[in-house]
């Protein structure tokens, strides 16, 4: 959910891939995104473009170099996901100050340890090739959630009890 506005979207992740080359989900192959990410994504302060041009990113990475979004050029690019140049050149600052993203030459790379679809193997490799100085999506942390200690523990047995 967006803090400022208040707008709802939909997190869900597509990709091209067909069902031959993987799990099969519906709409095809897939991209993992794990609970932490979800929520940092979540907390960003990012604008509907911002989230548009992420998920399409995430449809459009390159299956054999993990994350690469190529871009012959931005006008061409915002043409590709069906957004203005200026919404996309907004956006896209927009996911590489919160580290979301990161440059690749002209091209862009999804941050490896916050979406894949790979093998932990190449997600690990990818990993090592984040430039240092890119922002930590994980970093801002949600300040309005306390973890407390303890859980669940004991909750079924003492349902179990007469």
């Amino acid at each position: 959910m967006n803090k400022r506005t208040g707008e709802v979207n939909d997190f869900t992740v597509h990709s091209a891939t067909s069902a031959a080359h993987g799990l099969w989900f519906r709409g095809g192959g897939f991209t993992t995104m794990g609970y932490a990410a979800h929520n940092a994504l979540a907390d960003a302060d990012l604008s509907v473009s911002a989230y548009k041009l992420f998920h399409k990113m995430c449809a459009l990475q390159n299956r054999k170099d993990h994350g690469l979004v190529l871009v012959e050029s931005q006008v061409k690019f915002a043409e590709q996901v069906g957004m203005s140049q200026a919404s996309v050149s907004r956006a896209l600052k927009q996911l590489a100050a919160e580290g979301f993203i990161y440059p690749d030459g002209r091209n862009w790379r999804l941050r490896p340890d916050f979406v894949f679809n790979g093998n932990g193997v190449a997600q690990g490799q990818a990993v090592q090739g984040i430039p240092a100085g890119v922002p930590d999506p994980y970093a801002g942390g949600r300040v309005d959630l306390k973890v407390v200690d303890g859980g669940d523990e004991g909750r079924d047995a003492d349902r179990d009890q007469p």
